[in-house]
């Protein structure tokens, strides 16, 4: 008879039908096997079947209270849930169990970040560090929640150790010379691949949550300038992402290209089968190496990145026909005066121009216009949207967005 054993290893090699047929057989013949309860339990879970996945953890819990591994396997099932309580419970019964228990440490530093609860979630990264002092993502979390408290010194010295931890790190890296003042004039290449990176799997999905508009704002700009439905306009997506302005310009476009650092993001965009091409690429670069090319281009959520608005400013006039057309959007800089809530921020007229929880710079809209305008294009239009989220309208004067409609002249 197949063991447990046997069943484990066709879940970690994605052979999930052969390893549910087992954990069925065992329990057949033990009904009470707290084992197979439990990673049959896991299994529902990876298949978002999750209250099935909690009554089995709770049932092999019941059968085996002192397992450390169950409590753990629960809490991060009752989260995803959003019981955050009943999570937190569950990882500290699992580390009252096994106090070294890195993974529960490090799970319950994450919800408790989560919940707000930032001294403790500092303690729980901190104790991960102790049992593994390369960890890198338990190195970035102490120094950002440090940042966030506003400990200065401790942070610096956080971000240094992160460095240390993980020397490779662009991200690393980047966040140091950021926080030390000594941020290079534009974003990394690596920084922005690594991060966009990490980003790939979820990003889609959180920007659903987000209401993301851009796109569809997009369009609506566009739709009064250039001939929609004529398939005859050469596209770029400089910033392509995972491709979310595709399908909504696909019809306008006899040819659509789309550049982007992160192969991650890229990937997800070949899927939607909408691009004629894809290039993993710098924009800036990309955009100079394609004068004079392409009836539009797009760039949405990308100034950021930038410590110079002219290059890149430039660069997307460069690229455009006469007549050509720039469309950017991103985020408003007066929306940098609210905090997470939608609460006015007493500190925001102290903080430096460019100064935030990801060091991005954060560009006046006078700037974005006068770099736009340098380039030798001629603003069309300026719009500025509020946030469509009702927790985050608590003040309706501020704008959280913006778009900006640019013509190259002919």
């Amino acid at each position: 008879m197949p063991t447990l054993l046997d069943a484990i290893e066709h879940t970690k090699r994605g052979r999930l039908q052969e390893a549910e047929a087992i954990y069925q057989q065992l329990l057949a013949a033990q009904p009470d096997n707290a084992d197979a309860l439990h990673y049959l339990g896991v299994l529902r879970m990876g298949q978002r079947r999750r209250d099935e996945a909690i009554e089995l953890v709770t049932k092999s819990l019941k059968v085996a209270p002192r397992n450390a591994h169950a409590w753990n396997s629960l809490g991060n099932m009752v989260a995803a849930t959003g019981k955050l309580g009943a999570a937190e419970f569950a990882f500290k019964s699992a580390l009252e169990l096994q106090p070294d228990f890195l993974e529960a440490h490090y799970n319950l530093g994450n919800l408790q970040r989560r919940m707000r609860k930032r001294e403790e979630a500092l303690q729980s990264f901190q104790r991960v560090v102790e049992l593994n002092p390369k960890l890198s993502v338990a190195h970035e979390n102490i120094a950002m929640l440090l940042f966030r408290l506003k400990r200065t010194a401790e942070a610096t010295t956080a971000f240094q150790r992160w460095c240390e931890a993980d020397p490779e790190n662009p991200i690393a890296r980047h966040m140091l010379a950021a926080y030390t003042n000594q941020a290079p004039e534009r974003a990394d290449d690596a920084y922005v691949a690594r991060l966009f990176d990490r980003m790939a799997g979820y990003f889609d999905e959180s920007l659903g949550r987000l209401q993301y508009a851009a796109p569809q704002l997009l369009t609506s700009a566009l739709s009064e300038i250039i001939p929609f439905g004529e398939q005859r306009l050469a596209i770029l997506d400089a910033g392509v992402g995972t491709g979310l302005c595709g399908p909504l310009l696909r019809s306008s476009a006899q040819r659509m290209v789309g550049v982007d650092l992160s192969a991650g993001m890229l990937a997800k965009a070949r899927e939607r089968n909408v691009y004629d091409e894809l290039h993993e690429g710098e924009l800036v670069a990309f955009m100079r190496a394609h004068p004079v090319e392409y009836d539009v281009v797009i760039s949405a959520d990308t100034l950021v990145y930038f410590g110079a608005l002219e290059e890149a400013l430039g660069a997307a006039a460069g690229s455009l026909k006469p007549g050509g057309v720039l469309f950017l959007y991103d985020s408003h800089p007066v929306s940098r005066c609210l905090d997470g809530l939608g609460h006015w921020r007493d500190d925001y007229f102290d903080e430096p121009l460019g100064a935030s929880e990801e060091q991005e710079r954060h560009w006046r809209l006078g700037q974005v216009v006068d770099a736009v305008t340098g380039a030798g294009l001629l603003v069309n239009r300026i719009a500025e949207f509020q946030t469509l989220y009702k927790w985050l309208q608590r003040d309706r004067r501020v704008p959280w967005d913006f778009a900006l409609l640019a013509e190259k002249r002919s």
